[in-house]
């Protein structure tokens, strides 16, 4: 029998304003992407999620008819996020994918000392909303009952007051529970200044890593040290 949780339901996820009524909306890119890139056919399993912790199974015809009863999931004990400067390439929106699979609700991208790359304020919302995309497509493909949120940047000072910030820094303490806002470096580390703020330093591994890859492997440890906490 299936189970109660997202992840152990079938069918591709469809995240939607809401799923109590009979009538959902789903997207026409979603419709699309069921129809024209999965090839599924009338019938074919679905769910409905509503991004918040409500979902419930659904199945493909004319329309998306829901056919099953409305479940809830409990959201997490504290919400963790990930602080990071945004990053030549591609390599930004991999990290958006990865990290939002790997658990965390918040993805902040950050302006320091030595950013390489910064947004013409005019392209900050399109850049953002693509961004969004990614990590809603990479929620779905996970199974999340919660849906992660992109944030556009903001200044290191703001970064350091955000709820259990800590610095991603060689020769910091292990990640624990207490950590809920990572805050990764760029390319050629924090500046004196920024090291000095007065935040705590965690350790992400023994080696050098890129900025893409030290927010996944943040993100990462962030999701694991809370699971720990709810296992008690």
């Amino acid at each position: 029998m299936e189970g109660s949780d997202l992840r152990s339901s079938r069918g591709p996820v469809l995240y939607v304003a809401g799923v109590d009524g009979d009538e959902p909306t789903v997207a026409d890119d979603d419709l699309h992407h069921l129809r024209r890139v999965l090839r599924l056919r009338d019938g074919a399993d679905v769910v409905l999620c509503d991004g918040a912790g409500a979902w419930r199974r659904a199945v493909l015809g004319a329309s998306v008819r829901p056919t099953g009863p409305v479940c809830r999931e409990a959201a997490p004990p504290h919400r963790v996020r990930i602080c990071m400067p945004v990053v030549k390439g591609d390599r930004t929106e991999w990290a958006v994918q990865k990290a939002t699979e790997c658990g965390v609700d918040d993805l902040q991208l950050l302006l320091v000392d030595r950013s390489v790359v910064t947004w013409a304020a005019d392209k900050v919302q399109r850049n953002v909303e693509r961004l969004d995309r990614i990590a809603r497509a990479a929620a779905a493909q996970s199974r999340r009952a919660f849906l992660p949120v992109v944030h556009g940047p903001i200044p290191f000072a703001d970064a350091v007051r955000l709820e259990g910030a800590a610095l991603a820094a060689p020769g910091g303490v292990a990640v624990d529970a207490g950590v809920r806002c990572l805050i990764v470096g760029p390319e050629g580390g924090f500046s004196d200044a920024e090291l000095g703020c007065g935040l705590p330093t965690v350790t992400l591994g023994a080696h050098v890593l890129r900025v893409e890859t030290a927010a996944v492997v943040g993100a990462a440890m962030l999701s694991l040290a809370r699971s720990a906490t709810q296992r008690g």
